[in-house]
């Protein structure tokens, strides 16, 4: 059998003393110590005992092994908090929400919003967060669509507010509170509703360029054009798995905020 223990006091003056718990046992170096190294005090050791219970054996415990255990006892301790925090999360919150709002994430910042086939082989594919770093473009809509750099700056700022607007009630003890599920689906309909205007006022902008060099007819000429280009354009653009996604999670959350709210205002 083994225990772990620590030494006491060493043999340089005579038997050693070793202590397991509460319990203290002297020992003697010749035998007993199995390492090419002195005991040392304080130092941790791990010991042998025989069928009679008595001291067969001391082996020292090195230091890597120490900070090993200690590292997996800081992990499982980590882990412990971890489930418990996590589990006091769930408890809260409920695990619809936090579905809703996990799927929600998903759907904005990884998956796909809408897709343009621009050929057969190429179809690419812009994120709710990407559609947001495109209202941020100082080029506009239509002019940036093609190439869509930089933040999403305000925009995103307030999709993280929007985002954490499901969770307000556990913040502000208020009824109005649960209106703060409304904010992602109210964000949603703004952003594509800024998107469509950005489109429109680019055509508007071409159109009024066409009239300055060629009068009426070339105004009548360049809407013609541009109400085909428009056509067209929505014909290569289709909805992704990503809009999907945020829409069904946003109207639950929204739904939900709604119940809550009137089930609070009827109290």
């Amino acid at each position: 059998m083994k225990k772990r223990g620590k030494i006491l006091r060493d043999t340089s003056i005579g038997p050693g003393l070793l202590a397991i718990g509460l319990e203290q046992y002297p020992f003697q170096l010749e035998g007993m110590w199995k390492s090419d190294t002195a005991p040392k005090v304080n130092m941790v050791v791990e010991v042998e005992f025989d069928a009679s219970q008595a001291l067969s054996a001391i082996y020292p415990v090195a230091d890597t092994q120490l900070a090993k255990e200690q590292a997996e006892l800081a992990m499982s301790a980590a882990r412990a908090k971890g489930a418990e925090v996590a589990s006091g999360v769930v408890a809260r919150l409920g695990v619809p929400m936090l579905l809703s709002l996990g799927l929600l994430v998903i759907g904005w910042f990884f998956l796909n919003a809408i897709s343009v086939r621009v050929s057969s082989n190429f179809n690419p594919g812009l994120s709710f967060w990407k559609l947001l770093a495109l209202l941020n473009s100082p080029n506009g809509v239509l002019q940036s669509f093609g190439s869509i750099s930089g933040s999403s700056g305000m925009y995103g700022f307030l999709a993280i507010v929007c985002l954490a607007g499901p969770l307000l009630p556990h913040a502000w003890k208020d009824k109005r509170a649960h209106l703060g599920g409304l904010l992602p689906l109210l964000f949603m309909l703004l952003v594509v509703g800024l998107i469509y205007s950005g489109i429109s006022s680019g055509i508007s902008e071409a159109q009024g360029a066409a009239s300055q060099f060629g009068g009426a007819e070339g105004a009548r000429m360049m809407a013609e054009m541009s109400s085909s280009m428009a056509r067209e354009a929505l014909r290569a653009i289709s909805v992704g798995l990503g809009a999907y996604l945020s829409l069904a999670a946003s109207l639950y959350l929204a739904g939900r905020g709604t119940i809550k709210f009137l089930a609070a205002k009827a109290v």
